[in-house]
């Protein structure tokens, strides 16, 4: 039962790729990316809208190793208030 704590699932399209692609946690992940970590709660929970740099773009493709036209268009909860 181990496992299921590291592949917990997410609403949030972002946050479901990082569980996908890393073993990094969100406080692992928003570090590397250069994303404060409450920025990044903010994000995945749909509170506010993601705005990034360009080195924060390139660190999140590195990253999760994809190219920049796999990331999601929304990184919130497709049910959050926040459109």
């Amino acid at each position: 039962m181990g496992k299921s704590k590291n592949k917990q699932e997410s609403d949030s399209p972002l946050d479901a790729l990082r569980i996908e692609r890393t073993s990094l946690t969100q406080d692992e992940f928003a570090m590397k990316c250069g994303i404060p970590r409450a920025t990044y709660y903010r994000w995945i929970s749909g509170k506010t809208e993601a705005r990034l740099t360009i080195p924060q773009v390139k660190s999140l493709c590195r990253e999760l190793r994809i190219g920049l036209d796999e990331l999601p268009n929304d990184f919130g909860s497709p049910n959050s208030p926040h459109d």
